[in-house]
C-alpha cells in the first residue's frame, strides 16, 4: 500500500469522526507554525489577533478559541495551541494569548 493511499484513508477517517456535522458550514482553521524564530513571531501574532478580536467585539473575555473550529500547530506552534485550548473548570480557555505572549 503506498503512502498516499494510507494518508487519504487516515484523513478520511478523521473527517468522518470530527467533521461529520459540518456539511455546508465554513470551517475556521488556525494553523500555527513552529520553528524557533517563527514560533516567537507566531506568539506575537496570536497576541495581536486576540487583541483585535477583543477590540472588534468589545468583549475583553473573547479568546482566539471562540472564533476557530480547529486549531493546530507544529513544534512550538503545537505548544502554543495546547496552551490556548486548555480549559478551566468553567469550560473557558484557561490562558489568553496575552498570558502566552507575556503581556508585552
Amino acid at each position: 500500500m503506498d503512502l498516499d493511499k494510507v494518508t487519504l484513508e487516515i484523513f478520511s477517517k478523521l473527517e468522518q469522526k470530527w467533521l461529520y456535522d459540518c456539511e455546508g458550514k465554513k470551517m475556521w482553521v488556525l494553523s500555527i507554525d513552529g520553528r524557533e524564530t517563527i514560533g516567537i513571531v507566531a506568539n506575537i501574532a496570536l497576541f495581536h489577533l486576540e487583541s483585535q478580536i477583543q477590540t472588534k467585539t468589545s468583549d475583553f473575555y473573547a479568546r482566539i478559541v471562540d472564533f476557530f473550529d480547529i486549531i493546530a500547530g507544529t513544534g512550538i506552534g503545537a505548544f502554543l495551541t495546547a496552551i490556548l485550548v486548555t480549559d478551566d473548570d468553567a469550560d473557558r480557555p484557561l490562558f489568553s494569548a496575552k498570558d502566552v505572549e507575556g503581556g508585552t
